[in-house]
């Protein structure tokens, strides 16, 4: 919401709204980790005189990308950069090609790593390298200008200054 009116209603509630339904993707995601622990638990813990079986391995594979996709959905929802809508099409489509049946040919295999090359390639030459590889960790990313870094930002160094001052 940087260049947009931030004193439109609409816009201020569809934020919100947006917030709101990260939240709760999170914690599906949080309750689906727990039931993938109680599945880790009962194949290798309760049930270890049996070896895990293929389905029951692929099963929990799949659930465990189907969790990282829910966190990188909500990373999408919080950052809104092209980088972060990537990273959840990769996730997408590698549990795609991991969950294939035994079955299936390997043409599925082959539209799934040419898309998953398609995607490396929209990232390589279409996505802006000012901000398309931010993570959590560096979302001030708004207030450095282009090609600065953070040690060289003006506005980095105004809230160190800040900071300082309001110590003593």
């Amino acid at each position: 919401m940087k260049n947009l009116d931030k004193n439109n209603l609409s816009l201020r509630i569809a934020y919100i709204f947006e917030s709101i339904l990260a939240m709760v993707v999170l914690i599906a995601v949080f309750l689906g980790t727990i039931d993938v622990l109680r599945m880790i638990w009962k194949a290798y813990i309760v049930e270890f005189q049996t070896p895990v079986q293929y389905s029951q391995l692929n099963d929990l594979l799949g659930q465990i990308l189907l969790l990282v996709i829910g966190v990188e959905l909500v990373v999408m929802l919080s950052l809104h950069l092209p980088g972060a809508l990537i990273e959840v099409l990769l996730y997408a489509i590698a549990r795609k090609m991991l969950l294939l049946p035994k079955s299936e040919g390997m043409a599925d295999v082959l539209i799934g790593v040419i898309a998953i090359a398609g995607i490396f390639a929209i990232r390589k030459y279409l996505v802006s390298n000012d901000n398309s590889n931010i993570n959590v960790t560096s979302i001030h990313y708004e207030e450095c200008e282009e090609g600065q870094s953070c040690e060289e930002c003006e506005a980095c160094r105004e809230k160190k200054l800040q900071a300082e001052k309001s110590k003593h």
